[in-house]
């Protein structure tokens, strides 16, 4: 058995494909906080589940480009969405490849031109924090959170529903 490896990817802002400019996306981390906690008859401390931390995703593009640039500054904090599409594929002999799909919702943060020189291509780094997040694996959906709604679902359980339901939101 190979390990599958990601062999091509596309980025789409707001349904547009960006084929051929979209040159590097950083896909955001789940990340857990996490606090000390130790009782009374323990031997040390362990840590507690606090939530979740921020969200965020950055992308380069190889041009400086209008129609990301005319999303600065949306008022809404889920008011741009942008989805990365992967094939992923190992060096077996049946070439499977796995299709791998994030799909977040957010707004611009920061917009870097970085350095313009003649004769080099000029790039734009973006970056995007998050209020919304689903990654779908061969089109079955593995995590879906929802920041603003409090939901977590992992692998089908809804994982915030109970605390959702005792605070008087909807499940």
């Amino acid at each position: 058995m190979y390990p599958r490896k990601l062999t091509n990817f596309n980025l789409f802002i707001d349904g547009r494909s960006f084929a051929g400019v979209a040159e590097e996306i950083t896909l955001p981390p789940l990340e857990r906080t996490m606090e000390d906690f130790r009782g009374g008859g323990m031997l040390g401390p362990i840590k507690l589940d606090m939530g979740l931390e921020a969200l965020q995703l950055s992308f380069t593009l190889a041009e400086f480009n209008a129609d990301v640039l005319a999303l600065w500054g949306v008022e809404d904090a889920s008011g741009v969405g942008a989805r990365f599409m992967g094939a992923a594929q190992a060096d077996n002999a049946d070439g499977t490849v796995d299709a791998i799909e994030i799909a977040v919702r957010g707004r611009w943060q920061k917009i870097d031109p970085g350095n313009a020189k003649q004769g080099e291509a000029a790039k734009m780094t973006v970056d995007m924090p998050l209020t919304y997040y689903k990654y779908t694996l061969n089109g079955a959906v593995l995590i879906e959170i929802d920041m603003i709604n409090g939901r977590e679902i992992v692998a089908g359980v809804d994982r915030t529903a109970a605390m959702r339901e005792a605070i008087g939101l909807p499940v």
